[in-house]
């Protein structure tokens, strides 16, 4: 798109006024000035396979390529690559054998200039063009342009330039010059490549100018190849938000406690119990645990560590919630009727390790006056989502640690507990202080995996529908650049559904604030 609309502005430094030839100026990789540029200062115009001599000029160009572009039939260069070493090269075209138009392009890197050829075997005529746009974008240029022996019809609303070629400015009429008039010609306007208009004319009289309006329309939004960044922020209004509090903290942070350290007076045995079962010796493990008392050695433990490992995660569980989930970041990626949305991010969070399904079907339209709406479900593991979040909080807690697991191993001092219960020989079969500290480190996490997945069933899952009507800006190619808006939705589990809603923004390429 970006290239586009520079390649428009080109063509009007080398079009502008009806020239179709000429070049541009631009600094060169050494910081001086290179150009590129035909003699000619119009179209080229020739009888049927007429031979004409064209030269090229360059400034700072070594060498250069020739092509030809556009309805060139069998007309042909006597070569595609020219020396300008001297800073002048010329190159013999043979014209086609019937009428029409094209166009001989030379490239030397960024550099391009263009020159139009009109064949005609009865003359040529002038076509002057107004335009009348009745459309809602931008009008920073118009292009307007001949095809010979083709139709509108044909054509089909594309953006796309025949020859002759002229640039200007909206509101002023566009002169194309030198237009064959061996029979029918399509007058093919364009604004950028997002708005195009075209204008039939059966037949023009060698040496006259024919004057014609061409209304030029919208093209639809082209959802098809764009990537937009997006964001979505939440602001529930308050009933909503205290009712979403309410259920984050009496049924997932209930579920993730029941799977992990329900209450103070039961984390020795949870503890002891998951220890036993990371064991490769649980029949060992459960006979020294039951004649060396560790119930109530490690009760002690963990009661000389207060808080409590129950507390801690209390705690760092209702930080998350106050903290807020955060913006829902993620990337479309377009398809004309089912674009793909992938989350990334959900606050700081990893929205994979958070528990959020991706990539996701969403559903998108372009609505009139340049609206875009679209609309999806995501799916969320709410455990997985607030146990990821109370890491955070464990992190920014206990200095080096990793998450809510690696904390409690360091604060409840797990290779302390190991030698307590080895007493200084094994804790139980060949099982000494460090395997039993090593013990305590496992059984910390797999309670803490085992809290994350508590809610991981699909009947308890959170859906978070989303949908969004926002005006977007248009890019060269009717594509969509941006957008900022509103969405709209709702929380759902089970029989519960709490409306939500939010800002919503994309932009392609760059995430907007």
């Amino acid at each position: 798109m970006t290239y586009r609309l520079a390649a428009l502005f080109i063509g009007a430094a080398m079009a502008l006024g009806g020239c179709s030839s000429g070049g541009i100026i631009s600094p060169g990789p050494d910081g001086g000035s290179t150009s590129l540029a035909f003699d000619a200062t119009g179209p080229l115009t020739l009888a049927p396979n007429d031979t004409a001599v064209i030269d090229l000029n360059a400034m700072g160009v070594p060498s250069a390529t020739i092509s030809l572009a556009g309805n060139y039939l069998d007309a042909f260069l006597d070569t595609d690559n020219v020396d300008l070493g001297s800073g002048h090269a010329s190159i013999t075209l043979q014209a086609p054998s019937a009428p029409t138009t094209f166009s001989v392009i030379a490239s030397a890197g960024p550099q391009t200039a263009r020159l139009d050829v009109s064949v005609s075997a009865t003359g040529f005529a002038t076509v002057r063009v107004s335009v009348d746009y009745q459309g809602k974008r931008p009008v920073p240029i118009v292009a307007a342009s001949a095809f010979l022996e083709t139709t509108c019809a044909q054509l089909a609303g594309a953006a796309t330039d025949g020859s002759p070629l002229v640039i200007g400015t909206y509101g002023e009429k566009l002169v194309i010059p030198s237009v064959p008039t061996d029979g029918r010609v399509a007058i093919s306007v364009r604004i950028a490549h997002y708005a195009t208009g075209c204008v039939d004319v059966t037949s023009l009289a060698p040496d006259e100018t024919d004057d014609v309006t061409a209304s030029v329309f919208d093209l639809p939004l082209d959802l098809a190849d764009t990537t937009l960044e997006t964001r979505f922020t939440f602001t529930p209004d308050t009933n909503d938000g205290a009712t979403l509090a309410s259920y984050y903290e009496q049924y997932v942070g209930a579920a993730i406690l029941q799977a992990s350290f329900p209450s103070t007076s039961t984390d020795a045995t949870h503890l002891l119990d998951a220890m036993q079962s990371a064991s490769t010796s649980p029949s060992q493990f459960a006979a020294a645990r039951s004649q060396k008392s560790w119930d109530a050695a490690v009760a002690s433990w963990i009661g000389q560590h207060a808080p409590s490992m129950h507390d801690r995660v209390v705690k760092w569980l209702q930080e998350a919630s106050q903290n807020g989930a955060g913006d829902l970041i993620g990337h479309v990626d377009g398809d004309p009727a089912k674009p793909i949305f992938t989350p990334t991010l959900i606050g700081t969070l990893d929205a994979t390790k958070a528990g959020i399904s991706a990539p996701l079907p969403f559903a998108w339209s372009g609505q009139p006056n340049d609206v875009l709406s679209i609309s999806g479900n995501v799916t969320i593991v709410p455990s997985q989502l607030a146990c990821l979040a109370a890491d955070q909080r464990a992190q920014a807690d206990v200095p080096l640690a990793t998450g809510v697991a690696d904390a409690l191993v360091t604060t409840m001092d797990c290779t302390g507990l190991g030698t307590t219960l080895a007493q200084g020989g094994y804790a139980f079969g060949a099982c000494d202080g460090a395997c039993a500290g090593d013990l305590c480190s496992t059984a910390m996490a797999n309670l803490w995996s085992s809290a994350s997945a508590s809610l991981s069933k699909t009947s308890d899952a959170l859906t978070l529908t989303i949908s969004v009507a926002a005006p977007v800006t248009v890019g060269d190619a009717a594509d969509v650049e941006s957008y900022a808006g509103s969405w709209v939705g709702t929380f759902g589990y089970a029989t519960t559904q709490i409306a939500t809603k939010g800002v919503a923004k994309a932009a392609n390429g760059t995430l907007p604030n």
